[in-house]
């Protein structure tokens, strides 16, 4: 049996994901030979795969959650990554019938700042999660405690939507006149080009022009992603906006940047980057830190007795800080910014020597009963306090510090013993919740199945009654396939070669293609002419020979063309493959689709 928790991710994502359970052996081994390398999934572990062209660009979108020990903190985090891989594709845009507006205070923040809590207008308790808002962008540059917020509340699950609508250009050109300065962040770097963002979800791309001079100069070495650097707003003759880093001058005023969020702080600030998440390495089993600012044995020996109570046990410390709001001595401290605001040259400093830390062992498995918990929690915490008083006093502390921390200590155990109490509470009533809810969700499902679907039209078939000439349908057809499939970063690296052939049977091929086979045709045949193809391992690019043998030759044409094949779909009857000739000058010519047992070019 499988350790992560099954029921619930299907309640908490099954509405907006699929779950899978596979078990370990043979059909992990298949599955992980039709993934890119390092994507596979195997033993008692867990991975959410986004959707798009890019799903498989980057590895740290979608890490392999190990239980170590803790299957319910490996659970929480696939249910994090999956709601962001949703918000990413846009399934929490239509809001579902159980929404709401709501209006309410923000109280304040949980879990390392990933969450912010929200007193509603009703007394009720709500959540904002940072995956569902602007990810990455940390909830505190958005939200304050204190701030007013309205947005779409998720009764069955207390998630709080408080996304607006990204500015128009015309609301951002009032705002930011022609050739002021505003603050922007960096999202994206290449050896030419950059992206910048006024807005979470309004980015810029501008050229190593906009911000050097130098055409020796490359991008990547004069910005860094997560930059907030200083940046001129362009007003274009088409409307449109543009941003430039060359011409700033450290003396020129700054406008304060937009808000994200209505009645919001300015989202950017200076001397404030967007850090990237380290996590800890799951096969080193360390993680490396900065060092601290230099402090006093006191001052560090406090901040550590802060670090050590903040880690007894991370649920129970959720009821506490929602219902007891501790004091901030005994909040965990957030990492220090680095540098903010920076323009294009940089002037080298000496880095910060890293060094290692013991990785935290894997907490124990939580008692099912609450009391038992209650216990268990105490008596660890007054062992920690025993400790961190010896260290104290090795620090050379006073006693009234001594007594401080104690009444502190005393005080945080009264309200622990309390919240844990509740916490079992809260823990029973959410599971009658889930219970109900998943019955509601079953009945909508067999209702829904008693609709019957409108028979949904053909959107290839729609375009192609617009071409006269079958060829050239498809090279249309080839470029909107690369234009979804090729991020606008990427299109230097992989472009779409103006010049290539098509044989006389390669839109007959297509036909008889739904549109679900043709998408993955006109995939196929970008990775194909990009060469892209090269470096995609589920392709299983390889050479037709004359004979079934493996010794035997390659089937070649009349002027040295090699016959290729690669793979456009796995595990289906009759599975499709491409058939193309490479040419002995590089070129390319797309011969046609055919089922996985025709070996004919």
């Amino acid at each position: 049996m499988p350790e992560i928790g099954i029921d619930q991710l299907s309640t908490q994502i099954g509405d907006v994901a699929r779950v899978f359970l596979i078990e370990t052996g043979e059909l992990t081994r298949q599955l992980g030979d039709l993934l890119p390398p390092q994507f596979q999934v195997y033993g008692s572990a867990g991975r959410s795969y986004p959707i798009g062209a890019d799903a498989f660009a980057d590895l740290s979108r979608s890490r392999l959650r190990f239980t170590h020990g803790d299957p319910q903190h490996a659970t929480d985090q696939l249910v994090t990554d999956a709601l962001a891989h949703a918000h990413q594709a846009g399934l929490f845009a239509l809001a579902p019938a159980s929404v709401i507006t709501v209006t309410g205070t923000v109280k304040g923040f949980l879990l390392g700042g990933s969450r912010a809590l929200v007193e509603l207008d009703d007394g009720g308790m709500a959540t904002v999660w940072q995956e569902l808002t602007y990810p990455p962008v940390p909830l505190d540059w958005t939200l304050v405690p204190g701030q007013r917020v309205q947005g779409a509340l998720d009764a069955p699950t207390h998630r709080l939507n408080v996304e607006v609508k990204p500015p128009t250009n015309a609301a951002i050109a009032t705002r930011f006149p022609n050739g002021s300065i505003t603050l922007a962040l960096v999202q994206k770097v290449s050896t030419q080009r950059a992206v910048l963002a006024l807005h979470p979800h309004l980015s810029i791309t501008i050229t190593r022009a906009d911000i050097s001079p130098n055409p020796l100069d490359k991008v990547d070495a004069l910005l860094s992603e997560g930059d907030v650097v200083a940046a001129r707003v362009i007003h274009l003759p088409s409307g449109a906006l543009h941003l430039c880093l060359s011409d700033v001058d450290d003396d020129e005023p700054v406008l304060p940047p937009l808000s994200a969020v209505r009645n919001g702080p300015p989202w950017l600030r200076e001397n404030r980057p967007l850090l990237p998440v380290v996590e800890e390495d799951e096969q080193a089993g360390e993680t490396v830190y900065a060092p601290p600012s230099a402090q006093s044995p006191v001052e560090n020996a406090r901040a550590h007795a802060a670090s050590e109570l903040t880690e007894t046990s991370q649920a129970e410390l959720v009821a506490l800080a929602a219902m007891a709001h501790l004091d901030e001595s005994f909040r965990a401290p957030r990492p220090s910014p680095g540098p903010g605001r920076s323009h294009a040259v940089r002037h080298p400093t000496a880095p910060a020597i890293p060094f290692r830390v013991a990785p935290t062992p894997a907490p124990a498995a939580q008692p099912h009963s609450a009391l038992q918990s209650t216990q268990l929690s105490l008596a660890e915490a007054k062992a920690r306090i025993t400790r961190l008083e010896a260290q104290l006093v090795e620090a050379g502390a006073t006693d009234s510090d001594l007594a401080k921390l104690r009444e502190q200590a005393r005080s945080a155990q009264l309200q622990l013993r309390d919240a844990l109490v509740e916490l079992g509470t809260l823990r029973h009533t959410v599971a009658e919740l889930r219970d109900e809810q998943r019955t509601q969700k079953r009945m909508l499902r067999e209702s829904r199945r008693t609709v019957a679907a409108p028979a949904a039209s053909s959107e290839y078939e729609t375009r192609r009654a617009l071409w006269e000439d079958a060829s050239g349908w498809v090279r249309h057809e080839i470029l909107l396939a690369w234009v979804d499939r090729v991020p606008e970063s990427d299109r230097d690296e992989w472009p779409l070669p103006h010049s290539y052939v098509l044989s006389d049977r390669f839109a007959d091929s297509l036909s008889g293609l739904d549109d679900g086979q043709l998408a993955k045709a006109f995939k196929a045949s970008v990775d194909v002419l990009t060469g892209r193809v090269k470096t995609l391992t589920g392709r299983h690019l390889h050479a037709l020979r004359q004979g079934a043998g493996a010794a035997d030759p390659h089937l070649l044409r009349w002027d040295g063309a090699r016959c290729m094949r690669v793979s456009i779909e796995q595990n289906t009857p009759a599975a499709r493959r491409m058939h193309f000739w490479q040419k002995p000058d590089g070129g390319i010519e797309l011969i046609r689709i055919v089922t996985h047992d025709d070996m004919e070019a």
